[in-house]
């Protein structure tokens, strides 16, 4: 995972269908009821999704993969909307973040697998009992457990050994972040492991290479590989940092 920066510019059918959207549901919240059905054509429209991928680079806000070249991807409420779990194991607690299904800032471009099989309703909390539940709580005394990447930097609580990602200093948020999304699934792992094959091959030739043209071909293409466009990123750096 790398900070990712979500535009500014709320998308218009968001403001607009998405705000009337999200009065109803609140009317029908403060009438009792607490199961909802929610419009995908208005936080999934094609202007939404567009400029979450290009804010990505194209690429899953949790596992760093290039997602566009293989599939569609999907539109992620990073507080789920419909229904939220804190644990796998646990109970599905209704309602989810319902008032939050059309807002810019809890809408993220993720791969199918991270969203569909690992995250799906969870959203663990430091203290459950400080869950907000309804649209007048204060999100602020929340304390979650997963970080928000378009909101801080995940490469301070998570990083790589090789391919696989581990919790720096002991951060409890980045354990339980990359296990509840299985950024060590072991078919990401073989990928990555080829990748890092690739690296170091990059990084000899670029330090070891009997011909200069080859060697600034080499560090040119490990700068691209760090870059925030490149698959992966956050591993390329901390494989070349660790040699």
């Amino acid at each position: 995972m790398i900070r990712v920066r979500r535009p500014k510019r709320v998308p218009p059918v968001l403001k607009k269908k998405g705000a009337t959207a999200r009065a109803n549901h609140c009317t029908r919240f403060a009438n009792g009821e607490r199961a909802f059905t929610f419009n995908p054509s208005i936080y999934g429209h094609g202007t939404v999704k567009k400029a979450l991928v290009k804010a990505q680079n194209e690429k899953c806000c949790f596992c760093e993969s290039s997602v566009t070249h293989v599939s569609s991807g999907h539109i992620e409420h990073f507080r789920p909307k419909g229904g939220v779990r804190q644990s796998a194991d646990a109970p599905l607690e209704k309602p989810g973040y319902f008032w939050l299904a059309y807002e810019w800032t809890n809408l993220l471009f993720s791969c199918e697998l991270c969203n569909s099989r690992f995250k799906k309703n969870l959203f663990p909390l430091v203290r459950p009992d400080q869950r907000a539940c309804d649209p007048a709580a204060d999100l602020a005394r929340e304390e979650p457990l997963f970080l928000d990447p378009s909101s801080e930097d995940p490469t301070i609580h998570i990083g790589y050994r090789e391919e696989y990602p581990y919790a720096i200093d002991g951060s409890r948020r980045g354990e339980v972040t990359w296990r509840a999304l299985g950024l060590d699934r072991e078919k990401l792992a073989e990928l990555r492991r080829d990748h890092i094959a690739t690296i170091k091959a990059l990084k000899a030739l670029r330090d070891r290479g009997k011909v200069e043209a080859d060697r600034t071909e080499a560090a040119k293409l490990l700068r691209k590989l760090q870059g925030p466009k490149a698959q992966w990123s956050a591993m390329v750096r901390a494989a070349l940092a660790d040699q």
